[in-house]
C-alpha cells in the first residue's frame, strides 16, 4: 500500500568510500561522520569548508557530489562533478557519479548507458534505482539482488530496504536488516530501519525500543524522534509525543514538519485554542489546503468562528478537491453559518460511503434534515448505536487488516461492506487486498468499478492506474489515467511522480 510510504523513514546512506591517510584533515573526518548518520546537510557544510582551503581534494569532491545528489540538487552535483573530473577523477567513479546525477534528473535510461558494463555494488544501486524510475520493478529487484551478491553496501542495502517496504514485501525486508545487522548493525539505517519495521508491521514495543536506540546513537537526527512521536500520538500519550516533538525542535527548529506534528498533537488534544494562537497572524501565508492551513480552519470552526472557518475551507476544496477531509470540513462550517443546502450537498457524496466515520454522519444527518432531503431517514437508521458499533468495528478491522498484509482477512471484511451496494472507497481497498493476493485482473476490474462511481475523482484514477503501473500491465491505460489525474489534481506530488514512472516505463 503507497499508505505505507508515508510511515518510512529511511533514506540513502553513504558507504565504502575511498580509505584516506591517517592525515585527513578533522573537517573530512566529520564530513564523514556526518554523512554516517545521514546528515548530508552538515556534511555538505564541512566539506565546503574543507575545500575552501584544499580546492583540489579529489576525496572531498567526490563526497560533495554524492552528497548533492543525496539532497536532490542536481546544479550542484553537476558543478561538483566537474570539479571532481578536473581534479583528476575519472573511470568508474567519475560514470557512477554522473548516473546519479541524471537519476536526479528524471533520466534513468541515460544513467544505465553510462553503467553499462560497471559491475560494482554501487553500480547495481544505480542501476536498481533507474529500473524503479522506468516502473520496472523485476529488473529492478534483479539488480539489487546482484549488487547483494557482489558484496555488503550499506547505501545498496538502504535502498534495497527502502524498495521493498514500498512494495509490502515486509519478508524481504527483514531479510535486509538481518543482513545490514551483520555488517553495520550500529549504523543509523540499521537501528532506525528496525524501527521501521516494526512499526509497519504493527509491532509497536519493539517500534518504541528501536527508536529509541536510534535516537541515543545519533542525537542530531530527528527522523527517530518524529517517528517515536507519531507512535506516541496514536497511543495517546501525548505528553510524551509533544516531548519529542520540542526535543526535534531544538536540534532543526527549521525543519517544517515539527512544527506540522507539533499542530496535529494539539488538534488530537483538542487545543484548538492553541492551535488559533500558534498561527494567528500567519493565515495570509498558510495554503488552505496545506496541514497547517487545514488546522487553523477546523481550530477556527471550534472557537465558534464559522464564517472565517468556511472561507478558508472553501479555500481549501478549490485547491485539493479530492481530500474528503476538506469536503468534510466545508460541509460542517457551511451547516454552521446557517447554509443547510450547501453543507447536504457538499456532505452527501461523503456520506455515502459505507466507510464514512461516525462524526461525518452526524452532521450530514443534520444537513439532510435540515434541507428536508429524505436520505436524512436511512441515516438515522445508520446512526441506530448497536447498528453503527457493529460498522465501525468493520472499518476498524479491514483497516488493521490491511495494515497487517492481512489480505485475506481484509478481502473478506470490505467484501461483507460492499455488500451495502456499489462504494467507491470500499471498492478500491478491495483492489489493493486483491492485488495483495496476487489476483491482478480482479484487484483492476474492483479499481475501474471505484473509478466508475466517481470518474472525475483524481484519487481514483490514480489509484486505477496505479495497480496497473504496480502489476506491470496495460501501462498505456495507466499513462492516460495518471495524465488525467494530474491534470484535475496538478498540487499533488505522488501523482506526479508516478506520472514520470508511467512516461519512462513507456520510453
Amino acid at each position: 500500500m503507497k499508505a505505507l510510504a508515508s510511515l518510512i523513514l529511511i533514506v540513502s546512506a553513504f558507504a565504502s568510500l575511498s580509505a584516506c591517510s591517517g592525515s585527513e584533515p578533522a573537517s573530512l573526518d566529520a564530513a564523514k561522520a556526518a554523512i554516517a548518520s545521514q546528515d548530508y546537510e552538515e556534511a555538505r557544510y564541512k566539506i565546503l569548508e574543507l575545500l575552501e582551503n584544499d580546492p583540489q581534494n579529489r576525496d572531498a569532491l567526490k563526497m560533495l557530489a554524492r552528497a548533492e545528489i543525496a539532497l536532490g540538487n542536481a546544479d550542484a552535483a553537476d558543478r561538483a562533478i566537474s570539479r571532481f573530473a578536473a581534479a583528476g577523477g575519472e573511470g568508474a567513479v567519475l560514470n557512477r557519479l554522473k548516473a546519479g546525477a541524471l537519476l536526479v534528473r528524471g533520466n534513468p535510461k541515460a544513467a544505465i548507458t553510462l553503467i553499462v558494463n560497471d559491475f560494482d555494488t554501487d553500480a547495481w544501486r544505480l542501476r536498481a534505482e533507474a529500473h524503479i524510475a522506468l516502473g520496472e520493478k523485476g529488473a529492478a529487484a534483479h539488480a539489487f539482488e546482484q549488487g547483494m551478491s557482489a558484496g555488503d553496501d550499506l547505501q545498496l542495502a538502504v535502498a534495497y530496504a527502502r524498495f521493498a517496504l514500498e512494495g509490502d514485501d515486509l519478508p524481504l525486508v527483514e531479510k535486509i536488516l538481518l543482513r545490514m545487522q551483520v555488517f553495520a548493525n550500529n549504523s543509523y539505517n540499521t537501528l532506525v530501519l528496525a524501527g521501521d519495521l516494526a512499526s509497519v508491521r504493527g509491532d509497536t514495543g519493539t517500534a518504541i525500543a528501536a527508536y529509541r536506540r536510534t535516537i541515543a546513537a545519533y542525537p542530531s537526527r530527528i527522523d527517530p524522534m518524529l517517528a517515536l512521536a507519531e507512535i506516541h500520538g496514536s497511543l495517546g500519550k501525548s505528553g510524551e509525543a509533544m516531548a519529542l516533538v520540542d526535543k526535534a525542535g531544538k536540534v532543526r527548529p527549521s525543519d517544517p514538519r515539527i512544527e506540522n506534528l507539533r499542530i496535529r498533537l494539539l488538534a488530537q488534544q483538542g487545543d484548538w485554542e492553541k492551535i488559533r494562537l500558534s498561527l494567528q497572524g500567519r493565515e495570509g501565508g498558510l495554503d488552505p489546503a496545506s496541514p497547517l492551513g487545514l488546522a487553523y480552519g477546523e481550530a477556527l470552526l471550534r472557537l465558534g468562528q464559522a464564517e472565517q472557518a468556511r472561507v478558508l475551507f472553501s479555500r481549501a476544496a478549490l485547491l485539493d478537491p479530492a481530500n474528503p477531509y476538506c469536503r468534510a470540513m466545508l460541509g460542517e462550517a457551511l451547516l454552521a453559518t446557517g447554509d443547510a443546502n450547501g453543507a447536504w450537498k457538499t456532505l452527501e457524496p461523503l456520506s455515502d460511503s459505507q466507510l464514512a466515520p461516525a462524526a461525518l454522519l452526524v452532521v450530514a444527518e443534520k444537513a439532510a434534515r435540515a434541507s428536508d432531503d429524505p436520505k436524512a431517514k436511512a441515516l438515522r437508521v445508520r446512526l441506530d448505536p448497536q447498528r453503527i458499533e457493529v460498522t465501525m468495528g468493520l472499518i476498524e478491522r479491514g483497516q488493521a487488516a490491511l495494515d497487517r498484509q492481512n489480505w485475506s482477512e481484509a478481502h473478506s471484511i470490505y467484501s461483507r461492506l460492499l455488500a451495502g451496494g456499489e462504494d467507491a472507497e470500499v471498492l478500491g481497498r478491495l483492489a489493493w487486498a486483491s492485488a495483495g493476493l496476487g489476483r491482478p485482473r480482479e484487484a483492476i476490474a474492483y479499481a475501474d468499478r471505484a473509478l466508475a462511481q466517481d470518474a472525475d475523482n483524481p484519487a481514483y484514477m490514480h489509484s486505477a492506474a496505479l495497480l496497473r503501473l504496480e502489476l506491470g500491465v496495460d501501462l498505456a491505460t495507466a499513462r492516460q489515467l495518471l495524465e488525467a489525474a494530474a491534470d484535475a489534481d496538478p498540487r499533488n506530488a505522488d501523482i506526479a511522480r508516478d506520472l514520470q514512472k508511467a512516461k519512462a516505463a513507456a520510453g
